[in-house]
């Protein structure tokens, strides 16, 4: 309704104007040599109107024709960007079916139609690297570095294959670079991580990780390999804020505190974790280096009773008895140690060695919760799979509960 209102209100107003013009008075007349043309007013205005138009039209046409060589190229290179757009698609939909053929050949036709672009060195790097073709991967993801919104993707592909090629000095530069680029990256500091593991470095690994199983094992590690005894301990304490139940590093706070000549400290931490986690490695730094079977049996004594009763504890009374000649005091704590769970060996060994057996060994030493490697001393890092923080002081094939 409102259109059609629009249209009577537009045809009344050319009406008026025509009717307006048709009634102008006048005569007009032109002369041109020995020409003479005359003519009433409207004639002449339309006329006018009628040689404006024709002119205007040609104008159009001329500027037309000008601009018909660059109008072509342009739909020529809109048409070509449209089907370079259709290739790059293609090819990310055969990266993401793991059809490394497919997504070379797009790859190429990509790179035909328009050319590096940052999108299609992309496409070209990651079907080279599904492809196998390294060499070709690499020469992408660093033309790719000089992309200043793609450099992240450039080094993070150059990070992954430094990686996968054991280049630890390549792979650092690449993880330092693509941190730069992008800071913060969860995918970068994984990989840094991974770096920092398998390069052992327990202080740059501490700074890339939150998990408090990790931190508590780089710790401990820290603490043991540092030459600073201050750093040592603060290495340690931070450790036992990770994780107070784990017992190396109940071990590490008392060497660092032996460290820093602090003995009464030291046995103080050890009696407090053999309170928590009682465990044959805070037992073994109990013990004076110099002290003899008998004062050792006494010593366990003072240990075992800050957790009486417990396995270990009726464990550890029995071994140092054993060692001090006490059979008697051996087999009474032995056979507590059983009926307290002991069930890996170790009290029926002292059994068995009292009886005239063959002793029997432990069946308990440390595995990686990740791959099960298993081995008799504790590692920050598992040497099977370079996880941190896995290794658990048990039977191989049995679970913690």
């Amino acid at each position: 309704m409102l259109r059609a209102a629009k249209f009577l209100i537009l045809a009344a107003v050319l009406l008026a104007l025509a009717w307006w013009v048709g009634s102008l008075p006048g005569n007009v007349t032109a002369h041109a040599g020995p020409y003479t043309i005359a003519t009433s007013t409207p004639a002449a205005l339309l006329l006018i109107f009628l040689i404006t138009l024709l002119f205007t039209i040609l104008l159009r046409v001329l500027g037309g024709i000008r601009h018909a060589p660059g109008s072509f190229s342009a739909w020529r290179g809109g048409r070509r960007a449209k089907l370079g757009d259709i290739a790059t698609q293609r090819g990310l939909v055969a990266l993401a079916a793991g059809d490394a053929t497919a997504a070379r050949a797009e790859a190429g036709r990509a790179k035909k139609l328009l050319g590096e672009t940052p999108l299609v060195l992309l496409l070209t790097a990651e079907a080279a690297r599904l492809a196998g073709q390294t060499d070709e991967a690499a020469a992408a993801f660093q033309r790719l570095t000089q992309q200043k919104e793609m450099r992240y993707l450039g080094h993070r592909g150059l990070l992954r294959a430094s990686l996968a090629a054991h280049d630890s000095t390549v792979a650092q530069k690449h993880a330092l670079a693509a941190e730069e680029a992008y800071p913060g990256a969860t995918w970068t500091r994984a990989r840094r991580l991974e770096l920092a593991l398998r390069e052992k470095d327990y202080t740059a690994a501490l700074a890339l990780t939150h998990e408090p199983a990790e931190v508590a094992a780089l710790a401990t590690a820290a603490s043991y390999t540092t030459p600073n005894p201050h750093r040592a301990l603060d290495y340690a304490k931070q450790a036992m804020k990770a994780d107070p139940t784990l017992a190396p590093a109940i071990v590490a706070l008392a060497d660092a505190l032996n460290g820093r000549q602090k003995p009464r400290a030291a046995r103080k931490a050890l009696l407090a974790g053999w309170k928590t986690t009682p465990h044959p490695l805070i037992a073994a730094a109990w013990f004076a280096p110099e002290a003899t079977p008998l004062e050792r049996a006494q010593d366990a004594a003072i240990l075992a009773a800050a957790n009486p009763g417990h396995a270990e504890s009726e464990l550890l009374l029995a071994q140092t008895a054993l060692a001090a000649n006490l059979p008697g005091e051996a087999k009474r704590h032995a056979e507590a140690a059983l009926a307290a769970g002991a069930t890996d060996g170790r009290a029926q060994s002292i059994l068995d060695q009292l009886a005239g057996k063959p002793a029997i060994p432990s069946r308990l030493v440390w595995v990686c919760d990740s791959c099960h490697h298993a081995q008799a001393e504790w590692a920050a890092i598992c040497p099977g799979c370079t996880a941190a923080g896995t290794m658990r002081w048990k039977a191989p094939g049995t679970a913690l509960v």
